[in-house]
């Protein structure tokens, strides 16, 4: 059996253990909100981690598309040299298209465009076309125009 005290101390031992529980909440509630902002910290760092990663992985099949646009119009001009390009269509989640224009000679250019959801890329490529072959000289993306849109888009070759 304990005996309670009684007098001066026992209101000072009293004192003393109320106020060390308030500092021990106060130490608690202080360590639980560092824990929440280090998990905060944690949580945006790879929410922008993974949006980098999402944008990244847009790019390449946005480029995968101007690729597959320009193959297709690079095989509609092999096969018939009086071709103006193929109208924009779906493909591979997305779209293509592309437009052919005859620069004489035996020389054409082709705008090659690839779409994804508001994301557009086109390309533009000098080819060279023989009875035997047809060739990439050069090619290059060309940049949007304001506005964002592109160069070289539209869903009906000329």
């Amino acid at each position: 059996m304990r005996l309670r005290r009684s007098g001066p101390r026992a209101v000072a031992h009293a004192l003393a253990a109320k106020a060390e529980s308030g500092f021990a909440l106060t130490l608690a509630l202080l360590v639980l909100f560092l824990v929440a902002l280090c998990l905060a910290l944690l949580a945006l760092s790879l929410y922008v981690r993974m949006r980098a990663v999402r944008n990244e992985s847009q790019g390449i099949v946005l480029r995968a598309l101007t690729d597959a646009a320009l193959a297709e119009g690079l095989a509609h001009l092999a096969s018939e040299p009086d071709s103006t390009g193929v109208a924009e269509h779906p493909f591979g989640g997305g779209r293509i298209g592309s437009r052919i224009f005859d620069l004489g000679e035996s020389q054409f250019r082709i705008v090659a465009t690839g779409r994804l959801g508001v994301r557009a890329r086109t390309v533009e490529a000098q080819v060279v076309r023989t009875p035997f072959s047809t060739e990439v000289t050069s090619w290059r993306v060309l940049p949007q125009r304001s506005g964002g849109s592109e160069e070289g888009t539209g869903s009906k070759p000329h």
